[in-house]
């Protein structure tokens, strides 16, 4: 079960670490695409931005389990809106953020099973801290 999650909660750190730098530099067709979904390209920066708190979360959470949860809720949240933007600018290209947000579902999922399987207490409080 550990490995499972860390392998998930990884990927969803590395696919925010590659959708961060792809927005900053404006990757190969990523500002037609966003043209397409109605994302004004001078959000750019600050939708990078916001990945990279969540890829740091995610990171964290391997050791602050809280943190971990709490970035892996924003990462859905993100992609929940980000759906709804795409679907509300008529976009078909919906894939990538229907991906991520599945991703970000299955992490938050295996981070709740683990912390049952391995006592991590990603929602509980620590016993010293009672």
């Amino acid at each position: 079960m550990y490995f499972d999650y860390a392998v998930v909660n990884g990927l969803l750190a590395a696919g925010m670490a590659w959708c961060a730098v792809a927005e900053f530099t404006l990757f190969d067709g990523l500002a037609a695409q966003m043209a397409k979904a109605k994302v004004p390209l001078t959000w750019m920066p600050m939708l990078a931005t916001i990945k990279l708190v969540a890829m740091v979360g995610i990171l964290v959470g391997f050791w602050v389990p809280a943190i971990g949860t709490a970035a892996a809720i924003g990462v859905a949240i993100y992609f929940v809106g980000a759906l709804i933007k795409h679907v509300a600018a008529n976009d078909s290209n919906f894939f990538g953020a229907i991906f991520f947000l599945v991703l970000a579902c299955a992490a938050l999922t295996l981070r709740m099973a683990a912390s049952d399987a391995f006592d991590m207490g990603v929602l509980t409080i620590a016993e010293d801290s009672k």
